[in-house]
């Protein structure tokens, strides 16, 4: 499998200008079918990714689009960062501290669960990411996790 994913404006970057340089996915679904044939996978993966398959290929191809398809209704997915903190929504900065839990209940995993669970309750309903070019996370990829 491949996926592709449309760039988020996560930390600042000097390479290039994310508002001239963002290529949605249909645009890349476009350059695919130009060479092969592609079919809406029937299968949930469960995640943000929408699959398409090749006729006559095991191949799955992947395309997670937070700019042209916002999927944060269905969005089940957070992450920890290396500091412990369990972000709730890549385009938000909204987290919960479960180092501080870890660390405040280091023998049982009940405090834990309960941190993760209320948290659930906080995740927002959508992010506000636009295609501007302006960074709206300060945070990179490789801070979050994931």
């Amino acid at each position: 499998d491949i996926s592709f994913i449309e760039e988020m404006p996560l930390g600042e970057i000097s390479e290039h200008d994310r508002g001239l340089a963002l290529c949605t996915s249909e645009e890349v679904r476009d350059i695919i079918r130009r060479h092969h044939e592609l079919i809406p996978a029937t299968e949930d993966s469960g995640g943000p990714a929408r699959y398409f398959r090749m006729p006559d290929s095991e191949v799955r191809v992947g395309f997670i689009s937070p700019h042209s398809h916002n999927f944060c209704s269905t969005c089940n997915r957070v992450r920890v960062t290396v500091e412990g903190r369990l972000l709730l929504c890549l385009g938000n900065e909204h987290s919960v501290d479960l180092r501080r839990v870890l660390r405040g209940h280091p023998v049982t995993d009940d405090k834990l669960q309960e941190a993760i669970i209320k948290a659930m309750d906080l995740k927002p309903e959508r992010h506000h990411f636009t295609s501007n070019g302006d960074v709206q996370i300060l945070r990179f990829m490789n801070m979050t996790g994931g």
